[in-house]
């Protein structure tokens, strides 16, 4: 468990996934070969480099509860599906991120251990939402990777949690991977609720076909230090994304989110709206980027991004980015970052409303437009009511 990325031999992989099919244990090997002479990411704003995820070691295996799949679905602990075997899963495994050229995507891609694999067939229209729970250990370096097929026309909402055991000094290095097929609709939605002491690094990535449809309802809360890269494709005509990001901070947590909507298919569309409340020492840096490529006519990318600040201390650095290579397109941003207006305080605590319950009023309200776009309602529900728990004064 003490050795390092570079020291790492393929006979320690092949022990790592011995219960795993040829071409799996090839790939690892061609990521550990790619990564060895990379540099880590480096951020002026987040100490990446000194976080206990750049730990180059064989990470301890995730726990994974998953719900009730229908028929059409394979929804599987990625380890099972790697031994069940799944043309989607030789197909799609690595292939959005095996050539980024960056050293953390590379060792998760060498050093993996379990997940999540979800797979909805052809033309399968799922009714209930698929849920799925990863969990992480005590005091470990964890590295799950998620990954969502959907085939041509198939449509579902997939609601995952990530928690882990309270108290544990633990890291993660996971990713998630998504691959839409032509009409394909997916509302994926993420409940990111680590232990208070947890150091993440969390990359997403999509990619849809044409007239695709995918909803990415995200929820930070938990976590000393979260790193979240989030970027979606719209390679296909018509394809649409939407980014619903919420975040709440207290204490001295730090959350680093970056959000990228890249079109190259023509008369796509976008939006990116995220809402977050900070507390505490806690700081956000969020960054938004809308890409629309050469050729990409028609497209429409609109970001949103605002931070509301219930303490002095916070500190919130808002980067809304356009890169526009094409006439014939729509595309604008909104940031902004602020405190607690003290007027509405006062006028709240003035008629005999506790202060802490003023301030779940406030963020109530500062939530409500985010929310109110959330289709699923057991989803706004869930993140109203952890906001209310974790303000304080």
């Amino acid at each position: 468990m003490s050795q390092t990325l570079p020291e790492l031999t393929a006979e320690d992989l092949r022990g790592h996934a011995a219960s795993e099919p040829l071409w799996m244990q090839e790939r690892r090997l061609a990521a550990l070969a790619a990564a060895a002479g990379l540099a880590l990411p480096r951020s002026k704003q987040t100490p990446v480099e000194t976080a206990p995820f750049t730990r180059e070691a064989l990470p301890a295996p995730t726990q994974v509860t998953l719900g009730p799949a229908p028929e059409g679905v394979r929804l599987l602990d990625l380890a099972e599906a790697a031994r069940s075997g799944d043309p989607a899963l030789e197909r799609e495994l690595g292939r959005q991120t095996s050539g980024s050229g960056n050293r953390l995507h590379l060792q998760h891609l060498a050093t993996f251990a379990g997940g999540l694999f979800c797979h909805v067939g052809r033309n399968v229209e799922v009714k209930e939402p698929l849920r799925a729970e990863i969990s992480l250990g005590d005091d470990a370096l964890y590295a799950p990777h998620v990954l969502v097929v959907l085939e041509e026309g198939a449509k579902a909402d997939l609601i995952l949690e990530l928690t882990g055991a309270a108290g544990s000094e633990t890291a993660m290095l996971g990713m998630v991977e998504v691959s839409l097929a032509d009409g394909a609709q997916l509302t994926y939605t993420e409940l990111q609720r680590l232990p208070g002491r947890t150091q993440s690094y969390w990359p997403r990535r999509a990619e849809i076909g044409r007239d695709g449809r995918l909803h990415w309802i995200l929820a930070d809360i938990g976590g000393r230090l979260a790193v979240a890269d989030t970027r979606t494709t719209l390679r296909g005509p018509g394809g649409e994304a939407q980014v619903l990001a919420t975040f709440f901070g207290g204490r001295r947590q730090h959350f680093d989110m970056n959000h990228v909507m890249v079109h190259e298919g023509h008369h796509t569309r976008s939006d990116i709206e995220a809402r977050g409340v900070l507390q505490g020492r806690a700081r956000a840096v969020y960054n938004a980027n809308s890409v629309i490529r050469k050729n990409a006519k028609g497209a429409s990318g609109w970001q949103h991004e605002h931070t509301l600040m219930l303490s002095e201390q916070a500190r919130a650095d808002l980067i809304p980015e356009l890169e526009i290579a094409e006439w014939d397109v729509s595309a604008g941003h909104a940031a902004s970052a602020g405190p607690v207006d003290p007027l509405q305080l006062y006028y709240l605590e003035s008629r005999g409303i506790d202060p802490v319950e003023a301030r779940r009023l406030i963020v109530a309200g500062f939530l409500a437009s985010l929310l109110t776009d959330i289709p699923i309602a057991e989803v706004r529900e869930r993140i109203a009511q952890i906001f209310q728990e974790k303000v304080e004064l």
